[in-house]
């Protein structure tokens, strides 16, 4: 096998088990299952926890769907009591967006049955692998990023 095939198969390989642990942890993740939340809801609703008075159209960017779409979604979260929305008293055309009380209490439970479901997944590891596995995600990440910024500067 050449070096480019081999480089081939790596990707297709990475490619598929991206899929396969995406829908791994949808069925392990209780939240998800239990909530009347669609995927993109729980989506919206992290970036709002974590980025206080986030405006409607960087809550769009984040998600990366046009501001009419982010807009439709806000609503229903508004309507389910998930997420405050009033408009800012310094520009009256934004929008700031911020968790309910019901919101807050969904988010906190989804963090800490992801951080059980993340303990007993990572139990089945050595240390080792724990630390081969965090360091092999912080590198992709960083070449992630770094891949992100020359797109943005043109120069990919």
């Amino acid at each position: 096998m050449t070096k480019n095939q081999e480089a081939e198969a790596i990707i297709a390989e990475l490619m598929d088990l991206g899929y396969k642990l995406r829908e791994v942890m949808f069925k392990l993740n209780p939240t998800i299952f239990k909530s009347e939340l669609t995927l993109t809801q729980l989506i919206a609703l992290q970036y709002i926890c974590h980025i206080p008075n986030i405006t409607l159209k960087e809550l769009a960017d984040k998600l990366v769907i046009a501001q009419s779409s982010a807009s439709e979604l806000v609503d229903r979260l508004v309507k389910m009591k998930y997420i405050d929305r009033k408009i800012s008293s310094e520009d009256r055309r934004k929008i700031i967006l911020n968790l309910s009380p019901k919101g807050q209490k969904f988010i906190e439970k989804h963090i800490e049955e992801n951080k059980a479901l993340f303990k007993n997944l990572i139990s089945k590891l050595s240390l080792e692998e724990q630390r081969d596995y965090l360091k092999a995600l912080q590198k992709f990440y960083k070449v992630s990023l770094e891949l992100v910024n020359q797109i943005e500067k043109g120069e990919v």
